[in-house]
């Protein structure tokens, strides 16, 4: 159940977000493996660790990441 109740709250951001770009960036991320997935977010959640940079220049360096390990 609990499976079911994190898809619904994760569809439900996704409607929120307006941006096409970002959009895009969630497309491109959800056409990649489960693998190729699993790697970008544990870098994200890394790097968001660590990060002092504003939100826009996390999201940039996390996608250019993910690009190069694809």
């Amino acid at each position: 159940m609990q499976d079911q109740v994190l898809k619904e709250k994760i569809i439900e951001r996704i409607n929120q977000i307006e941006d096409v770009n970002i959009l895009k960036s969630i497309e491109i991320l959800f056409n990649s493996s489960e693998e190729e997935i699993a790697k970008f977010l544990t870098f994200a959640i890394e790097q968001n660790k660590n990060a002092d940079v504003s939100e826009t220049n996390e999201y940039t360096d996390y996608i250019k990441e993910w690009v190069k390990n694809m």
